[in-house]
């Protein structure tokens, strides 16, 4: 699914990273990485390079920071079921709840 482009979502974007300190630390945590996603699975770090991004653990927008100790760099299959299991993606490309049922007739 692509990213929206909306204005408000490019602001959004941009609050998270823009952020000094996330473009300080996600080149460290890139180099701490050596470029390969670190999820262990089964006692056994993946380590595949396709697609691979840093990733926050804790994501910014449930109060996760941009210290190191919070980004670790996932691959792109890893990273999109990380994603889609925080129910990830932009906020305007969610379903919006269906308001309540109200009855259109009284009889």
């Amino acid at each position: 699914m692509p990213w929206s482009n909306t204005p408000a979502d490019r602001r959004r974007s941009d609050a998270t990273y823009a952020n000094p300190e996330y473009r300080r630390a996600r080149p460290i945590a890139w180099r701490r990485a050596g470029g390969r996603c670190e999820l262990v699975i089964n006692g056994r770090r993946c380590g595949s390079t396709k697609g691979a991004q840093v990733d926050h653990i804790t994501p910014v927008s449930q109060g996760g920071t941009h210290a190191l100790t919070n980004l670790r760099v996932l691959c792109g299959e890893h990273h999109r079921a990380k994603t889609a299991h925080e129910g990830g993606g932009s906020r305007s490309t969610r379903a919006a709840p269906d308001p309540p049922h109200t009855p259109r007739t009284a009889w």
